[in-house]
């Protein structure tokens, strides 16, 4: 009996185990950082009307305790306001 026909027989005689399947729950996902580039989810936004006498700085002390966060106040309405210490009364700001 040759190399081959011993390689044969031996295949032929065992008997394949029968293939099982192992179900496994599925991993939970982490959710990614976020990257840079990602856009930070929209933050609630509210308005203000200026009354006389208002100034960002102001408006910033009312709305954050903070009057340094006025930059925020310049940023989000940049399409209404040409410099933050020109406000007028009567416009609607958004206060992001």
């Amino acid at each position: 009996m040759g190399i081959f026909d011993q390689i044969k027989s031996a295949f032929a005689k065992a008997e394949p185990a029968p293939a099982t399947r192992q179900d496994t729950p599925a991993k939970a996902v982490e959710p990614a950082s976020p990257t840079p580039e990602a856009a930070p989810p929209k933050a609630e936004t509210r308005s203000y009307t200026v009354q006389s006498g208002d100034t960002l700085w102001k408006i910033a002390e009312d709305q954050y305790g903070d009057g340094n966060a006025f930059q925020k106040i310049f940023e989000a309405n940049r399409d209404l306001l040409e410099s933050p210490d020109h406000i007028l009364p009567g416009q609607e700001l958004v206060i992001p």
